[in-house]
Parts: C-alpha cells; structure tokens; sequence
C-alpha cells in the first residue's frame, strides 16, 4: 500500500533542462521525452530546417560542389547559424571563387530590350537638325547688319524643298481618274523641316516609357524656340529690324541651351561651318534594318 518512490530522468537534449519526474510504477517515460523520440531527427529543430533550405538554394544555383552546408546536430539555433556561416564562407574561399553576379538587365523606358529611341532619333534627324542650325547662324550676320532682304533669309524660309514629286503615277491606284492617280508635288521649307525634325529628335530622347513628350524639357525649350521664330518670320516681312534683332538673339539663347539636352555639339563648333546630309542614316542587322 505504500506509493512507489519517484524517479528523475534528465532530459535528452542535457541537464540544463528541467527533469521529467514520473512514477516507477507507471511503466511508461514522460509524454514530452515521448514526443521527443518520434520525431525525425533531422527535424526536431528550426536550425536543422533552415540548413536543408540553404542547401537546397545552393543546389539550384550549380554551387552545391563547392560549398557543404553540416545540418547541426543539436536542437538549438546557434549550431545552426555557425554551420550556414560556416559554410558560406567555405564557398566564398574556394578556388573557383564566388558566385558570379547576375546580369544587369534594362529595367524599362527607352533603354529597355535591344534598341532605344535615342540611337533611332540621332540616325533620323541628327542631319536635318544640324542642317537646319548651319543655315539658322547663317542669317545671323545680315539681320543685325539690318539686311532683312538678305537672300540668306530667304533661303531659310522659302519652301524650296521637294519632299515629294508631282506627275509620278501612283501604284496599285484602280478604280480612279487618271489625273487623281499621279502623285502632286510637296514642299517645305527649311526651317519648317528643322522644326518638325528638332521636335521629334527632342522626343525621342526619354529614358522611360512614363515620360511625357509634351513635359520634356528639351521638347518645351524647342518648341519655345519655334515659337520665336515664327515671330521673327514674321518680322522679316514687315520689316521691323529691331523686333527682328531681338528676337533672334532669344531663339539663339534657347537653341544653344537646345543643343547639350540631344546630345549635339555646342553653337561656336566646327559642325556648323558647312552644310550637311539630311538622308537619314540606316543601321543593318542581318535582315532588319533600322
């Protein structure tokens, strides 16, 4: 009738921990020494888990020949953490050296993919900006000499320019008059071919897909200039010398604030001393070409 006497078992993982009491007479261990032996070693701690995750991460990277991650063989977190650093530091040590860094990939806008708008935009319209300057600082002289009849002037406001030829007949054109299907005669003028060109240049220099052309600040500062000289066309045909004087000297100031913003030599450069090419560049790539 007496109650059998107690024993104390340590528990597994040391005697740091708090003892388990049961009864001699029970026959079986404590419910938490138990549960302890069931589980699979290998995942009877947060560290243990965390090893497996790193090896695998290192298999997936082609690395897993040059690093060994140890799965720690206590329960606690700072077996754990020594064995990933030590193993991260066996891998960054090898002879073959670390892990190569991935490649920089675009990451949108212009620059995104293979090509951007910027290269497009100076084989298009580098030659027609550049023409268009040459013949604007070309008039420079005879306005503030006051020779508004200047034939400089002229020049650069006359539509001399033939974009596309009359007479010719136009293809696959049925079901029309003869006359309707021969192309008509089309003409700019300098400065309306440099207006639009400088405008569109101007555009494509975006380095996002987000950007707006109209809030561009290359874009505003260009069609500002346009603006003044409409004014000084203007002003040529009346006459009016010192509204023409002045106003040449502002379209000046924008177009040399114009020019760094796309990437064009300053004013004062040799590029302006001649006359240039306004055929657009074309760029081959096998069988495409740009």
């Amino acid at each position: 009738g007496q109650t059998p006497s107690a024993q104390v078992l340590p528990w597994p993982g040391g005697a740091q921990h708090r003892p388990c009491r049961w009864r001699a007479s029970v026959g079986r261990p404590c419910p938490l020494v138990a549960s302890a032996m069931r589980q699979p070693p290998r995942l009877r701690s947060r560290g243990g888990a965390a090893a497996v995750a790193v090896a695998g991460v290192l298999l997936l990277t082609g690395v897993a020949s040059r690093a060994f991650v140890p799965l720690p063989s206590g329960p606690g977190r700072r077996e754990a953490a020594a064995g990933i650093a030590a193993a991260l530091a066996g891998l960054l040590a090898s002879p073959v050296g670390p892990m190569p860094e991935a490649p920089a990939w675009a990451s949108g806008g212009s620059t995104a993919g293979k090509y951007s708008t910027i290269p497009s935009a100076k084989r298009k319209f580098y030659g027609r900006v550049r023409q268009g300057i040459f013949q604007f600082l070309q008039m420079e002289k005879p306005i503030m000499a006051g020779a508004l009849k200047d034939e400089t002037l002229s020049e650069f406001f006359a539509k001399n320019i033939i974009k596309r030829k009359g007479g010719l007949e136009i293809k696959n054109c049925i079901g029309l008059e003869e006359k309707d299907c021969m192309s008509k005669e089309k003409r700019t003028s300098r400065w309306l071919d440099m207006k639009v060109a400088s405008d569109l240049l101007a555009s494509g220099f975006r380095y996002s897909s987000s950007d707006v052309n109209d809030y561009l600040p290359q874009v505003r500062l260009i069609r500002a200039y346009a603006k003044k000289i409409e004014s000084l066309k203007v002003a040529i045909e009346k006459g009016e010398t010192e509204e023409a004087q002045g106003l040449y000297k502002l379209a000046k100031l924008d177009l040399a604030k114009y020019v760094p913003m796309v990437e064009l030599e300053p004013l004062d450069s040799e590029d302006y001393k001649h006359s240039w090419d306004v055929a657009s560049k074309v760029w081959c790539q096998g069988n495409v070409c740009y």
